[in-house]
């Protein structure tokens, strides 16, 4: 019982509010589909034995496409492809984004302006028109080149925000008694100041998951993805390539658009939850 209370008592930290424990539901819900896909999925993926442009019914819960497969079973398999891509892509942007917003916000100086010079020079090439560039160019757009490209170009905006903070921390009382008993720079940057600006990183991190979602989608929409796996992303391009509109056949239209932005809303939800505990003690400390 006692660990049982332990783990709740993390899970509500972890996740505070209504709004944080909605959204861990909503999470949870997700990456089971992910995990579990090919336990979940009535027929196999990419399997074509059916009568194409179903309506759905009792067999098909959401129809069949064009192509004459199960819309349900893709929109299951496609879930893992944009899960995992929001998440890894999500874990790398974070990364960088803590990394460069913490060294320049701390340093400062030729570093600072250094780092944000080329934050700068980014932010003024559209972030999506520069992953459409990137993904030209690449001889195979597989899922990891998907990864990387929206994990290697979305960080900017968190690395402000990141920097932010760290210059409001450096001020602390903290960080000068650090100093004084001898702690190198980066002892003092990632063992003093971060676990002091982890609710603004899980904010920023949910943050970009649901932008990493969104740009898998674009990508994918756009042809641009990978075309041997299923996405959210995928489905809504074989619709739109195959005039699904023109067949009124919303059951294909719809599901992958809903699923992209109940997985958004998900994150979002979260992340309005940490910021808010985060306010909170901020005020009370200030009382």
């Amino acid at each position: 019982m006692t660990i049982l209370r332990r783990a709740a008592g993390a899970i509500r930290t972890a996740f505070p509010g209504a709004k944080g424990m909605i959204g861990l539901a909503i999470l949870l819900a997700f990456t089971a589909i992910a995990l579990l896909g090919s336990l979940l999925a009535p027929y196999p993926k990419n399997y074509i034995e059916f009568e194409p442009w179903l309506a759905p019914s009792m067999h098909h819960w959401l129809g069949t496409d064009s192509y004459g497969q199960d819309v349900l079973s893709q929109m299951i398999y496609g879930t893992r492809t944009s899960f995992w891509v929001g998440v890894i892509a999500g874990l790398i942007t974070t990364v960088i984004g803590v990394a460069v917003g913490i060294i320049s916000g701390f340093k400062g100086g030729w570093v600072e302006e250094a780092l944000m010079r080329v934050v700068d020079l980014l932010l003024i090439i559209p972030t999506l028109a520069l992953m459409i560039i990137l993904a030209s160019f690449l001889p195979s757009m597989g899922v990891t080149s998907t990864i990387l490209i929206i994990g290697c170009l979305s960080w900017l905006y968190m690395a402000r925000s990141i920097r932010s903070q760290t210059m409001a921390e450096r001020q602390s009382g903290y960080v000068e008694a650090a100093r004084m008993v001898g702690m190198k720079d980066t002892e003092i940057m990632f063992r003093e100041i971060l676990p002091n600006i982890v609710p603004v990183i899980l904010a920023n991190l949910v943050l970009v998951t649901t932008q990493a979602v969104l740009a898998e989608a674009g990508l994918s929409f756009l042809g641009l993805g990978d075309p041997t796996n299923v996405s959210w992303g995928t489905i809504l391009a074989l619709a739109n390539a195959n005039n699904a509109v023109l067949f009124h056949a919303w059951w294909w239209i719809l599901p992958p658009g809903l699923a992209i932005a109940l997985f958004c809303f998900g994150f979002i939800l979260i992340g309005n939850g940490i910021l808010e505990k985060y306010r909170a003690n901020r005020g009370n400390a200030a009382l």
